[in-house]
């Protein structure tokens, strides 16, 4: 950015059963840019997913992970944001036992970096990044 390299994140949202997905960069993971990133999925996949969403065990979400079970306790802000909007978070397995689990996302994210980051793109400024890339072209692809 600006003709120095920055650190950033993406955040994905795929859907299971359509494959659509919905890409967001920021400067920081924290639980911010991690509800911003919902908030922008949902936007532009006009609505919230029926069910369950799964979700690795990332700390924006998961204060700890109970032992040997799918339990977990949820950071405050997390569970009101998932209570507001009507989704129920699945939480995946720790470790080997749960990577089949978020084999699509994971291939996304993979997808995006080859297509989209490939070579590291050069950004003029800040807002940039972080407010949906427009840049880039990249809101949804289906």
């Amino acid at each position: 950015m600006a003709g120095q390299r920055t650190r950033c994140y993406l955040f994905a949202f795929r859907l299971a059963y359509s494959g659509k997905a919905v890409h967001r960069i920021s400067r920081s993971c924290g639980q911010q840019a991690f509800f911003e990133g919902h908030v922008h999925a949902l936007n532009t996949l006009g609505g919230v997913p029926a069910g369950q969403v799964r979700y690795d065990n990332l700390t924006p979400a998961v204060k700890k992970v109970i032992f040997r079970s799918r339990s977990r306790e949820e950071n405050p802000r997390w569970g009101n944001f998932h209570e507001y909007y009507g989704f129920t978070p699945f939480y995946c397995e720790p470790g080997l036992r749960g990577a089949h689990e978020k084999g699509g996302v994971e291939g996304q994210v993979g997808y995006f970096r080859r297509n989209y980051l490939t070579p590291v793109p050069s950004l003029n400024c800040r807002d940039e990044v972080i407010f949906g890339v427009r840049c880039l072209r990249i809101a949804a692809l289906a």
